[in-house]
């Protein structure tokens, strides 16, 4: 996994993730559970270890990390459903496309302020650029991997669901729906996609505190596992700069559940200034610990794949300077360094 290198710090970091994430599914399979044994899906007919080789082989391959469909998913995790219009194969289709578009735009956008802004090429601290530039610096990493996975999630699912192996109820939006990110945990139970289904990050029913936290310091910790692969496959001598962000995420949820139960007692409930409240808080909180985790990343980017002069950031020309350059002949990347420059 170490000498695997893709050409760029942010591919080699999202192969390194990837690769965390299917160590853990190593484990699972092999130590903590017999899935052939105790998983079935709702379509099977036969237990699945009755079934040939090969069709054991790609049954183990369609087990989802969230579990929908499946035996082993917990009931009470919240996960988007399909919305109830999208549910017929063209309509479903139409819907993906859409956000195929939409999202690799984002994306696009994103890469091209990183190509763009020259923070992005040298050691300088991202919040050198003052209050405004230094919040955009910060979620630029952020928004990329979120664009980037909105995007080939829903390309795979137009796939998956319009050659017709896969029903539309069994690709569901990637993330949840931010208006529900009002704490901490809420907002990672909106957002973490490949925390599995066992480790859930939203409190079941009646369940006893402790195994609730255990939970959730085994979901971080499971998190911080994939994303220090990633800083290994990145650059095996630049390691440990994403894990205090998700050892961190566990302390931030505690201290807000101390708070929110206070507010219980107190009568305040769920009115809606407190969830105005609520989504300061989350903001305040992830652009405080999230500093980090993307400062280390962008310097370990640069020590893997040096920038040369005129490059930009580790990204590639992306299509909007193209089209820019050979529609209305505008050097799009020139035109807006200008603006940070200047």
């Amino acid at each position: 996994m170490v000498v695997s290198r893709t050409g760029t710090g942010y591919s080699d970091y999202s192969f390194g993730t990837t690769s965390g994430a299917f160590v853990l599914d190593t484990i699972r399979f092999l130590l903590s559970t017999r899935p052939l044994e105790e998983y079935r899906h709702e379509t099977d007919k036969v237990p699945a270890y009755q079934l040939p080789y090969a069709q054991r082989f790609f049954w183990l391959l369609s087990i989802p990390l969230r579990g929908i469909g499946w035996s082993f998913k917990v009931a009470d995790i919240i996960v988007p459903s399909v919305e109830p219009h999208h549910l017929t194969r063209r309509a479903f289709v139409a819907s993906r496309l859409r956000r195929v578009f939409v999202y690799y735009l984002l994306f696009e956008a994103v890469q091209l302020y990183m190509r763009c802004n020259l923070i992005f090429l040298s050691e300088e601290p991202l919040l050198s650029q003052g209050y405004f530039l230094g919040w955009l610096n910060i979620m630029a990493i952020p928004w990329r991997i979120c664009t980037s996975l909105n995007w080939t999630y829903s390309l795979v699912a137009t796939i998956a669901v319009g050659s017709t192996l896969h029903e539309p109820r069994l690709w569901p939006a990637p993330f949840g729906k931010w208006k529900d990110a009002y704490t901490i945990r809420r907002f990672w139970g909106c957002v973490e996609t490949r925390v599995p289904s066992y480790s859930p990050l939203i409190p079941l029913e009646r369940e006893p505190w402790v195994i609730s936290y255990t939970r959730l310091c085994n979901a971080f910790l499971c998190s911080a596992f994939m994303h220090t692969c990633g800083d290994v496959v990145n650059h095996p001598n630049v390691i440990g700069f994403s894990m205090p962000f998700f050892i961190l995420q566990p302390v931030g949820v505690l201290v807000e559940d101390i708070v929110i139960e206070v507010g219980k007692r107190m009568g305040l409930g769920k009115r809606e200034w407190v969830k105005a409240v609520g989504y300061m808080w989350v903001s305040m909180w992830m652009s405080y610990s999230v500093h980090s985790w993307v400062q280390g990343q962008k310097n370990a980017f640069l020590i893997a794949y040096p920038v040369l002069e005129g490059g930009g950031a580790e990204v590639s020309v992306t299509v909007l300077e193209k089209v820019a350059s050979r529609i209305f002949g505008i050097d799009l990347t020139a035109t807006i360094r200008s603006w940070f420059v200047g």
